[in-house]
């Protein structure tokens, strides 16, 4: 079965990364921080056969996403 790096536990945009991983987001947006090591990701394409994958609890979302026209935004208290 395929993985995504999205879908992986393990899995963080390298740009919200400690310093100095964090420099690397540009050339390779994806980190894979288990508890082996931290790595840098080149290409998402190992992610795909991992033997380390585990599936997120919580998926990866983008806050203050834009609501579609006519929506209501709640305030969060």
């Amino acid at each position: 079965m395929a993985h995504h790096v999205q879908e992986c536990h393990w899995s963080v945009p390298t740009l919200l990364m400690p310093r100095p991983y964090w420099l690397s987001a540009w050339d390779e947006p994806w980190s894979c921080w288990n508890d082996r090591d931290i790595k840098v990701l080149p290409s998402t394409e190992g992610c795909q056969n991992c033997p380390l994958f585990r599936e997120r609890a919580i998926p990866h979302r983008a806050d203050g996403a834009i609501p579609p026209k006519g929506a209501m935004r709640l305030r969060q208290l």
